[in-house]
C-alpha cells in the first residue's frame, strides 16, 4: 500500500418535489457548485404551476392561471436566474377592472404617483363606485401606516372588514376579489392577517410592487423546462417518475431517502418541497410525532376549479383579464390576448377560487354554468363554443382559514438534515408563487449557512 487515502464522493443535496419550490432551491444551489438531486413523483416537474398539450384543441394549456405582482421578488429573482423575467407581462401601473351583470365596469386606475398615495388617488377615482364606497376603503390605509389596531391572524377577513366599516359596494368591487384570489378562501373565514401581510407588500414598497403581471408563455416553458436545462448544465439531475418513498434517519439527522422503486440515495441534506401528506408519510413514525409535524397534519386544503374555453371570438375585447362582480366565477383570462395570439378564436381561462362547493359538480354543470355567466355578464356580445378543458386542482392551495398560520412549520425542520420548502411552510405569505419560491430560496439559504458554519469549525 502506498499510505494515501482516498477521498469519498460528496453526496449530493437530494429536492423531493419539482414544483416551484423545489426547482428554485435547486437552481439557487447548482448556482453554487453544489451537486443536487431532484426526485419527482410524477412523468413531469412544475407540481400546481405546470402546462400540458390539450389533444382535442392542440393547444397547451395551464393547470391553472396564475397573476403575479410587482412584489414578487423572489419569483423574479427565480425567473432572471434562468433568463426569464421578460416572458411576464407586467403593466406599468396599477390597473383592474372590475364587471357587473350586464355589463358596466369598475374601474381602477392607479396614477404614477409614490406608493401608497397611488393607490389612495386610484381608489378616490374609482369609476362605477359612489363617493361613501371610496372613502370606506381609504379607512384601511390608517391600518397600514399603524394607526388603526392590526389584525391578527385569529382575525377573519369579513370581521376586520366589518371593524373598519368597509361598505358592501367597495367589498364586492375591490377586497372580496382581493381576498379570493391571494388566499383562495372565503373571506368569511380568512385569515385577516393574512391579507394584510399581501397589502403591506404590494402597497407600502414602491409603486411598482402593485403592478400586475401575466405569463406570456405556458407555465412549464416558464418555470420547469430552463431550470431543468440549467441544473443539467451544473451536473445536478432532475429524475421523473421518481416517487419517494421514505427519508431514513440514523443518530445525526437524514442519512438517505429511499425511492419506491427500492434505490437509495445517502444524503445528509434533503429539501422536501411536497405538500404535507407526502412529507409526512415519507417520515420515521417518531419523527411524524413531533408537534411542528403533528400541526402540519392539520392543514387543510382548498381547491381552484379552472375552465379553458375555446369561444369564437372574445367576450370582452378592452382588456387582458377582468374579475366578475357577484358571481361564482371570480376572473376570466383572455389567453390568446396575453400571448399574442389575436385575430382567431379565443382562449378564455375561467377561474373559482375556493372552490369547495363546486369540485365535485359534474363537468357538464360547470360548462353551463360558465356559459350562463358569460351571457348574463356579456349579453351584447354572444359567443359560441368550440372547445373546452376543465381542470379541478383539488389540493390547488392549503386553507388560510384565521389561526392557521402557527400551524405552519419553519424552513427547519426538528430533523438534523431535513429543511422544508413549499407555499404552505412558514414565509409570513399566502400559499402564493411567490410564497412557493420564497420557501425555496430560504431553504437553499439554510443549506448554505450550514455548510459554511461546518467549513468554519473545519468539519
Amino acid at each position: 500500500m502506498d499510505g494515501s487515502t482516498q477521498e469519498r464522493p460528496v453526496p449530493p443535496i437530494v429536492v423531493v418535489g419539482a414544483g416551484l419550490a423545489g426547482l428554485s432551491a435547486a437552481v439557487r444551489l447548482a448556482g453554487t457548485g453544489r451537486k443536487v438531486v431532484v426526485l419527482e413523483a410524477t412523468g413531469a416537474g412544475g407540481g400546481r404551476s405546470r402546462s400540458f398539450q390539450h389533444g382535442p384543441t392542440g393547444l397547451e394549456l395551464d393547470n391553472g392561471q396564475h397573476l403575479m405582482m410587482g412584489c414578487y421578488r423572489e419569483t423574479l429573482a427565480f425567473l432572471r436566474t434562468l433568463g426569464n423575467a421578460g416572458a411576464v407581462s407586467f403593466q406599468r401601473n396599477l390597473a383592474v377592472d372590475m364587471v357587473r351583470p350586464g355589463g358596466a365596469r369598475v374601474r381602477l386606475r392607479c396614477p404614477a404617483l409614490p406608493a401608497p398615495l397611488h393607490l389612495a388617488a386610484g381608489l378616490l377615482g374609482m369609476r362605477g363606485l359612489g363617493v361613501l364606497h371610496k372613502a370606506a376603503a381609504l379607512r384601511v390605509g390608517l391600518v397600514l401606516r399603524g394607526e388603526v389596531e392590526r389584525p391578527d391572524d385569529n382575525e377573519t377577513c369579513d370581521a376586520w372588514l366589518r371593524r373598519l366599516g368597509q361598505t358592501q359596494g367597495i367589498r364586492s368591487a375591490f377586497w372580496d376579489p382581493l381576498i379570493w384570489a391571494v388566499l383562495n378562501d372565503d373571506p368569511l373565514v380568512a385569515s385577516a392577517g393574512m391579507l394584510v401581510a399581501v397589502l403591506e407588500r404590494a402597497f407600502l414598497g414602491t409603486r411598482d410592487d402593485s403592478r400586475l403581471g401575466v405569463p406570456r408563455v405556458p407555465l412549464s416553458r416558464l418555470y420547469v423546462d430552463d431550470a431543468v436545462e440549467y441544473l443539467h448544465q451544473r451536473d445536478s439531475q432532475v429524475r421523473l417518475a421518481s416517487p419517494m418513498r421514505a427519508i431514513e434517519t440514523d443518530a445525526e439527522g437524514v442519512c438517505a431517502v429511499r425511492l419506491r422503486s427500492g434505490e437509495r440515495i445517502e444524503t445528509r441534506t434533503v429539501i422536501s418541497a411536497v405538500p404535507p401528506r407526502p412529507l409526512l408519510d415519507a417520515l420515521p413514525t417518531a419523527a411524524r410525532e413531533h408537534p411542528v409535524f403533528q400541526d402540519a397534519a392539520k392543514l387543510t386544503v382548498s381547491p381552484i376549479i379552472n375552465l379553458w374555453l375555446l369561444l369564437d371570438r372574445a367576450p370582452f375585447v378592452d382588456a387582458p383579464f377582468l374579475g366578475l362582480i357577484g358571481s361564482p366565477i371570480h376572473w376570466l383570462f383572455d389567453r390568446s390576448r396575453i400571448e399574442g395570439h389575436e385575430g382567431g378564436p379565443m382562449l378564455l381561462n375561467c377561474t373559482i377560487s375556493g372552490a369547495r362547493g363546486m369540485v365535485d359538480d359534474r363537468p357538464e354543470t360547470l360548462l353551463e354554468l360558465a356559459k350562463g355567466e358569460l351571457r348574463r355578464f356579456f349579453p351584447d356580445r354572444p359567443v359560441e363554443l368550440r372547445g373546452h378543458k376543465i381542470i379541478k386542482e383539488r389540493r390547488a392551495t392549503i386553507g388560510h382559514a384565521a389561526g392557521t398560520q402557527q400551524l405552519r412549520p419553519p424552513t427547519r425542520s426538528p430533523v438534523p438534515g431535513l429543511l422544508l420548502a413549499g407555499d404552505w411552510v412558514r414565509t409570513g405569505l399566502p400559499a402564493t408563487i411567490e410564497s412557493a419560491c420564497q420557501s425555496g430560496h430560504d431553504a437553499a439559504a439554510a443549506v448554505l449557512e450550514d455548510a459554511a458554519r461546518m467549513h468554519a469549525f473545519g468539519v
